[in-house]
C-alpha cells in the first residue's frame, strides 16, 4: 500500500506508514468514491474546526528540521494500552452509574427544588462521563492500531502533543524550535492536518512550518545509506576498470611506438 504522504510502499495490511508514520487507509475499507469524499470532507471539517487551519495556509509553507522536536517518554506500549483500557472502562462505569442515579432520584419523592438541582448535577456528571467514554474509546482504538506497527505518529487527543510509537515505547512530541519569523520568537506547538504534522506559532497562527516525521524513524535512512554505499561501490569499480583500460591502452601505444 502506497503512503499518500511520502509515497513509501508499505505492506497491504499496514495501518501506519513504516517511513513517516502517517495513518494509512486500507483499500478494503473504501466502499465507493462518494463515501471516500464524504469521509474526507468530514475529516477536513473536523480538523479545521479543531485546529483553525485553512487549506491555503499549508500550501506553500516551509519544512522544519525534525531534529528540533523533543521526544518525551510516555511509557511502554503495553502499559499505555492497559492504562487507556482501564480509563475507558471507568468512564463507562461512571456513565452507567450516573444514569442509574438519575432514574432513582427521579423516582424518589422529596423537595422538588432539591430534586431538580440534584438531577441537573447528575446530568452534568453523565455528560462528562459520556465525553470521557468517547475520548478514551477513540484513544484506545488509535493506540491499538498504532501498536500493530513498529513506527507510527498520531495526534490522539485535542490540546495535547502528538504521540509517537517507536519500537516498544510511546513518546510525546514537543516542538523545541521557536517561531523564526522576524520579530516573533514565540513558542510553537504541533497540530495534525490531513495526515501532515504542522508546527504552529502560539502567537500568530499564520506562522506555520511543515514537519517531516520520517526523520524521527531510525529505519527510514537505511535504504538511503544502502543506496549510497551501492553507488560508492559502483563508482570504485568503474574507476578501477577505467584505470585498467587506460593502462592497457598505454601499453599498446608504447608497443606501437617501439616497433
Amino acid at each position: 500500500m502506497e503512503c499518500p504522504n511520502c509515497r513509501h510502499e508499505n505492506k497491504d495490511d499496514a495501518t501506519f506508514c513504516e517511513k513517516c508514520g502517517a495513518q494509512l487507509i486500507s483499500e478494503k475499507k473504501k466502499m465507493s468514491f462518494f463515501e471516500r469524499r464524504q469521509a474526507k470532507e468530514r475529516e477536513r471539517i473536523y480538523i479545521l474546526s479543531k485546529a483553525s487551519l485553512q487549506e491555503e495556509d499549508v500550501k506553500d509553507i516551509e519544512d522544519l528540521d525534525m531534529g528540533e522536536v523533543e521526544t518525551i517518554p510516555k511509557g511502554k506500549k503495553d502499559a499505555v494500552r492497559k492504562s487507556t483500557v482501564v480509563r475507558f472502562a471507568l468512564s463507562i462505569v461512571g456513565l452507567a452509574l450516573s444514569i442509574v442515579l438519575i432514574y432513582v432520584v427521579g423516582r424518589l419523592k422529596f423537595n422538588d427544588t432539591l430534586r431538580v438541582m440534584l438531577i441537573l448535577f447528575l446530568f452534568l456528571i453523565c455528560f462528562t462521563a459520556g465525553a470521557f467514554v468517547i475520548d478514551y474509546g477513540y484513544r484506545m482504538r488509535m493506540i491499538n492500531a498504532m501498536c500493530k506497527s513498529g513506527f507510527a505518529i498520531k495526534k490522539i487527543s485535542y490540546g495535547k502533543p502528538p504521540v509517537m510509537l517507536l519500537g516498544d515505547n510511546f513518546y510525546d512530541l514537543k516542538i523545541k524550535t521557536k517561531c523564526d519569523i522576524v520579530g516573533c520568537g514565540a513558542e510553537m506547538h504541533i497540530e495534525e492536518y490531513n495526515g501532515e504534522f504542522i508546527a504552529v506559532c502560539n502567537a500568530d497562527r499564520s506562522h506555520l512550518r511543515r514537519l517531516d516525521c520520517s526523520a524521527l524513524n531510525p529505519n527510514s535512512d537505511k535504504s538511503v545509506d544502502e543506496s549510497c554505499s551501492n553507488i560508492k561501490e559502483i563508482d570504485e569499480s568503474e574507476i578501477n576498470s577505467q584505470a585498467e583500460q587506460n593502462k592497457e591502452n598505454a601499453e599498446v601505444k608504447s608497443d606501437g611506438e617501439s616497433q
